[in-house]
């Protein structure tokens, strides 16, 4: 299997390449798991850009609507138009294809481990895994249920689950599949805007287009608002931050919080290794 080349090259640059050779799995048309069915499935025009719109798509909005704020809800709709942005863009440039149905319901589902009712929030996991296995059960409902089809296996839940696990870890996320690293991107644009080398080095992303996101959903001062939920995790279940982007919030802003992180820390495990 061929992974990405390092961030700052791109994605876009990756897959140009990768549709002009016969790699494997990363070849020009689609990938193995898309099949034709998921490359002609309804859409709709958002703010501007085209999406899907099947039933676990458009039951994924209500379920990320059901559990997150105002705030958060506005967040992953724009990731994901963001993220839809870059990919149309990314197929009609190189040929390969997407599937647009594992991008949707990972972007809008990324954060439902913010879950405003706590039903999906764990005591002792990162916010990511906890909407990572969140998205999982949906998923599973959904196809028990009727609202999704039976292409739902295990391959595209897990890709699901890895672009949200990973989503704050680009220095991971940009080396899996492409669907896993622009949904990761589409996200950091909402924090970055276009044009950023964190996530939209090859400039797929015009102001136009993220302006007139912005627009259609707010901000709501994101910034502001993801300092209060990562100083809340810090403080609810500081040992699932330790080690993560989480950790700066809460040596700064969180009291008590050093003391807790003594002898939990990656240096700590190390420096108390067991002896040759």
């Amino acid at each position: 299997m061929q992974f990405l080349k390092p961030l700052k090259a791109g994605v876009f640059a990756f897959l140009v390449g990768a549709s002009l050779s016969n790699a494997s799995p990363f070849v020009k048309g689609s990938y193995p798991w898309i099949s034709a069915r998921q490359t002609q499935i309804p859409t709709i025009v958002l703010a501007g850009v085209t999406v899907p719109n099947t039933p676990i798509v458009q039951a994924a909005q209500a379920y990320a609507r059901a559990h997150a704020d105002d705030m958060t809800f506005n967040h992953v709709m724009r990731s994901w138009l963001f993220g839809s942005i870059m990919i149309n863009k990314t197929t009609a440039a190189t040929g390969v294809a997407f599937d647009p149905e594992v991008h949707a319901v990972a972007a809008i589902l990324h954060d439902l481990g913010w879950d405003k009712t706590g039903e999906l929030i764990s005591k002792d996991k990162r916010f990511e895994v906890d909407g990572a296995i969140a998205a999982w059960n949906f998923i599973e409902a959904a196809v028990n249920n009727g609202t999704a089809d039976n292409d739902w296996d295990e391959n595209r839940k897990q890709l699901v689950w890895d672009s949200i696990a990973l989503h704050t870890t680009p220095q991971i996320s940009a080396y899996k599949q492409p669907v896993v690293a622009l949904t990761g991107f589409g996200i950091l644009s909402d924090f970055q805007g276009p044009h950023s080398n964190c996530c939209d080095p090859e400039h797929l992303l015009t102001w136009d287009e993220y302006n007139t996101i912005k627009e259609a959903f707010p901000r709501l001062d994101l910034g502001p608002s993801v300092s209060k939920i990562a100083c809340g995790i810090a403080k609810t279940k500081p040992a699932t931050t330790f080690d993560n982007w989480m950790m700066t919030y809460g040596f700064h802003y969180v009291e008590n919080y050093t003391q807790e992180a003594k002898g939990h820390l990656t240096i700590d495990l190390v420096e108390s290794a067991l002896p040759n």
